[in-house]
């Protein structure tokens, strides 16, 4: 519910009525619904027009036969069987949302195709294992991230931003351009390959506890309540919790993770540090922050050009970022990256 909007309903009376007037992209169907089956369910589904072209991803309680031969009765490919991972549930839900952006993928470059692919399965890999009791798989993380930096050194970042804008995994994209960003401005300020990484890294964990919040709460439109805004002010103690499952975690990831919301003026949080408690790292991570907080796509703004946001950063941001390294950020931004075409700046 990080990702998606989710009606659920309890009864196939319920259910056919709410998926008249509210059309879903993806419709779970469990084994039993209400009184009645899943099977039987999807096949009032079918006899109308309209929702018949609906994708059904069946969730089934256990290996059945009988089942295996209903659902290949009813054209149903997709299907999950309890216990499930998060990872699994995700991939068969957005095989038919982001299914066709995904495609494209692999026409891509190697090193672009290796970039998306290798972080959306880590990122997407992260709750499984901690779910299991197991550390945050690092390594994979790593990997992933290292392949990024191959890309920024390639010049190839632009055309990579373009392959996951419109990928609907918010929380993937915005971690994925944090991480890409970080590289970038690492390799700026003259950071070795291997701190390349480490930032890239940190970028792409530096959100992991907005995994916890309702989608309602991430996209909101109005203002936050008190309570909507302590729950999101509470992802960075979530995420590092995640990251402390890993003993091995490099303390530059960890001082991303913990500072990236942290500003010189002492008007951040978690623990409003100020100047002097802000090391490079965390000041870096702070610019990309304020940038991608400005320039992301969202369902509930405008997206903004990376030049109009960083003159906003520059003019009434002066007391909060360090203005040194966002001149050394913006001059090797523009040269490098085009972040929003024409078409991609409306609502």
């Amino acid at each position: 519910m990080s990702l998606y909007d989710v009606q659920s309903y309890e009864d196939q009376v319920n259910a056919l009525s709410g998926i008249s007037m509210h059309r879903p992209k993806v419709i779970l169907v469990g084994q039993k619904v209400g009184s009645g089956s899943g099977a039987l369910f999807v096949k009032d589904l079918r006899k109308d027009q309209f929702l018949s072209r609906i994708p059904v991803v069946f969730i089934a309680d256990s290996e059945d036969f009988r089942i295996v031969d209903q659902l290949r009765e009813l054209g149903i490919k997709d299907k999950l069987v309890k216990p499930y991972t998060r990872s699994m549930l995700l991939a068969a839900i957005s095989q038919h949302i982001n299914g066709r952006i995904e495609r494209a993928w692999e026409q891509l470059p190697s090193l672009q195709r290796k970039a998306l692919e290798s972080s959306l399965s880590a990122f997407n890999g992260i709750a499984d294992e901690i779910a299991k009791g197991n550390p945050l798989p690092y390594g994979e993380i790593s990997e992933s991230c290292a392949a990024v930096v191959d890309v920024v050194h390639n010049n190839q970042l632009s055309s990579l931003m373009h392959q996951i804008m419109d990928h609907d995994n918010f929380t993937y994209v915005h971690s994925l351009r944090f991480s890409a960003l970080m590289a970038l401005f690492g390799s700026a300020i003259g950071l070795p390959k291997e701190q390349q990484i480490l930032v890239a890294s940190g970028g792409m964990v530096h959100d992991l506890g907005k995994m916890t919040i309702p989608r309602a709460v991430l996209n909101k439109q109005g203002a936050l309540t008190s309570a909507e805004w302590k729950l999101l002010r509470n992802h960075v103690t979530v995420s590092e919790k995640m990251i402390a499952t890993n003993g091995a975690i490099p303390k530059g990831v960890a001082t991303i993770v913990s500072h990236h919301h942290e500003r010189l003026d002492g008007s951040g949080y978690p623990r409003q540090l100020s100047a002097s408690e802000l090391n490079q790292l965390s000041r870096m991570s702070g610019i990309i922050d304020v940038f991608c907080a400005l320039t992301d796509r969202r369902p509930y703004k405008r997206t903004m050009a990376a030049h109009v946001a960083l003159e906003i950063m520059a003019t009434e941001m002066n007391a909060q970022l360090d203005m040194d390294l966002l001149f050394r950020f913006k001059e090797i931004l523009l040269d490098t990256v085009d972040f929003v075409p024409a078409e991609a700046a409306t609502p």
